[in-house]
């Protein structure tokens, strides 16, 4: 122990490195943590890795720069090297941002953008550093000049960073505690399946989520648009289409996730109701781990998943096939996906311009980072659907998110870029721009379902279905900053809302090809939370009830993840007596 101690003392290099090498971590990791903990009931435990590697490297690039000043200066090092972390472990982005203008003046090479960050995160760079360094000497002299002990005074810095540091960490680490179960749930297959394949054999099975997409008589009602085209071609395609129809679930997390699982969320809420933190990841990990994918899966169905930024749908470990150019961390050939979170830790970080470009050696990709903006997501996602149904038909399961006509209004209804895609009335009425998203969609999925029908010799299943509405704090012009909506997330109640809300938020596309299906069973089983139910039993024999259409709100917001209200009253007008009260199931179908 004496040994180890002696090693570690101020004079010896080790001793140096370690006493400013751990303080600096601490700094650096302060946002992080800060961060992680604001944003808890939507992030996950892994979400944490990168930023604390992208921590450690800032820790250790600074201790590097300032362990000679340390060791003979401790003060001038330890200030400096205070300083420099916390300027480069924060949104670096912004910082160098605001010195731009003033550094562009002096780059010859203006035209040259790609790398005039770099030259800007360089000159910053050495800027802070000196800056760092004469502080902490004024202060060293200062110090000296006034006979205090600066061991004495580092030790205790050290220390209040330590406990800083411990209270901010602390929380974290009670949250991954008690949320972990959260963060790994994997949904209970499917009760009553019999896995037998019919002599109706094994079709392309497609799952078209397209984002906060309306009903039929939501769009005629509140956004005076006519959206009977696109159902009549729906119709001649052999699709039944519900004009009234509504999800069950007011977002896309547990919408998806309860179309994943064909039932209601009753698992999650009985597991986890109860939880004083809550986290919306069991959705994420309900649809990433789906029982109806299970399911087919074992019945020897390929996955392909055509995914988007968002959690929900950016990775599936059941799938076959991930098609997701968005948001790729590749290292050493390793292809990560990486989440909203840590996304946004990484492109606000000083290392950002840098991974932009990636770092090669010889023909080997050591670290890339693979980005595209929406409008390229959405085309990339339709063309490759398309690619997808002139391929031979059968035995496969393809799931595709699509975030249209979800805001941000990029598309003119003839497919041209709008400049003025916001969430707002510039440059013409928002429901205008949210019309002419729909328009573009249904001309896109009109010849992907005519692809589909071609290939497949009509004996595809084709689900296209929203996984909710519009949000109508905007769309109902009563929310142009987004306060409402921001208030509604997080603690205001569905029960106040008004019927003409409700409507948008829950009225959505609900348009199914099942060709083996009965009528009865696509009358009784023609929702979000029952369609793979009537696919399951029309093909595979099973045996699969229908459950009740019961539709679920929040009552505190979304922040309390799993306590959810019935709102059919509210919705519908009329009360069924088969549903919960709170998604909370006695009976398990």
């Amino acid at each position: 122990m004496r040994s180890f101690r002696k090693i570690l003392t101020p004079e010896t290099r080790l001793g140096s490195w370690v006493r400013l090498w751990i303080p600096m971590f601490m700094l650096a990791i302060f946002d992080v943590l800060a961060a992680w903990q604001d944003n808890r009931y939507q992030v996950f435990a892994v979400d944490l890795v990168i930023p604390i590697i992208l921590c450690v490297l800032i820790a250790s690039i600074t201790s590097l720069i300032f362990i000679k000043t340390y060791r003979r200066e401790p003060l001038t090092g330890f200030i400096g090297a205070s300083i420099a972390t916390l300027l480069f472990s924060g949104d670096f982005e912004s910082r160098v941002s605001s010195v731009s203008s003033i550094l562009k003046a002096f780059n010859p090479i203006h035209q040259l953008y790609s790398w005039e960050s770099v030259v800007y995160a360089i000159i910053f760079a050495t800027l802070c550093v000196f800056l760092s360094l004469w502080i902490g000497r004024k202060v060293n002299n200062f110090w000296i000049h006034k006979n205090w002990s600066i061991p004495n005074f580092l030790g205790g810095v050290t220390v209040t960073i330590g406990v800083i540091f411990a209270l901010q960490a602390l929380p974290v680490i009670f949250s991954i505690g008690s949320e972990w179960q959260q963060f790994s749930y994997i949904p209970p297959a499917l009760p009553n399946t019999a896995h037998v394949t019919s002599d109706k054999g094994k079709p392309d099975i497609y799952y078209i989520v397209l984002d906060r997409y309306a009903s039929q008589s939501v769009l005629q009602n509140q956004f005076g648009y006519d959206n009977s085209k696109f159902i009549s071609f729906l119709h001649d395609q052999g699709f039944s289409v519900d004009p009234n129809a509504h999800q069950n679930y007011p977002y896309t997390t547990m919408s998806i996730a309860s179309t994943m699982n064909a039932n209601y969320l009753t698992d999650i809420v009985q597991r986890f109701g109860g939880s004083s933190n809550q986290t919306i990841d069991p959705f994420h990990q309900a649809i990433r781990n789906g029982a109806v994918i299970q399911q087919l899966k074992s019945l020897g169905y390929t996955y392909d998943e055509l995914g988007s930024w968002y959690e929900a749908s950016n990775f599936s470990p059941l799938a076959d096939k991930l098609f997701q150019p968005d948001e790729q961390l590749t290292i050493f050939g390793e292809t990560l996906t990486v989440n909203t979170f840590t996304r946004n830790a990484l492109t606000s970080s000083i290392f950002w311009r840098f991974l932009q470009h990636g770092l090669s050696f010889g023909n080997t990709d050591v670290l890339t980072y693979n980005t595209i903006n929406e409008v390229s997501a959405t085309q990339y996602k339709l063309s490759t659907l398309h690619t997808l149904a002139t391929q031979a038909s059968g035995g496969r399961f393809i799931f595709a998110h699509i975030l249209v006509p979800h805001d941000p209004y990029y598309f003119n209804a003839d497919g041209s870029l709008n400049p003025n895609g916001g969430n707002d009335n510039v440059g013409e009425q928002i429901k205008q721009k949210y019309v002419n998203q729909v328009e573009y969609i249904n001309s896109q999925i009109t010849s992907v379902i005519t692809d589909i029908n071609t290939a497949s010799k009509g004996n595809a299943v084709v689900i296209v279905q929203s996984d909710e509405g519009p949000y109508p704090n905007f769309l109902n012009d009563n929310d142009s900053d987004g306060t409402a909506v921001d208030e509604e997330l997080a603690s205001g109640s569905m029960l106040d809302w008004s019927n003409l809300d409700l409507q948008m938020k829950y009225g959505n596309l609900a348009a199914y090809k099942v060709p083996a299906a009965t009528p009865e069973a696509i009358q009784n089983g023609g929702d979000n939370v029952n369609i793979f139910r009537v696919v399951l039993n029309s093909y595979f024999n099973d045996t699969l009830q229908y459950l009740p259409h019961c539709y679920y709100g929040y009552k505190n917001g979304r922040e309390e993840s799993f306590n959810f209200t019935n709102i059919n009253q509210q919705l519908t007008g009329s009360t069924n007596p088969a549903c919960a009260p709170d998604s909370n199931f006695s009976k398990k179908f």
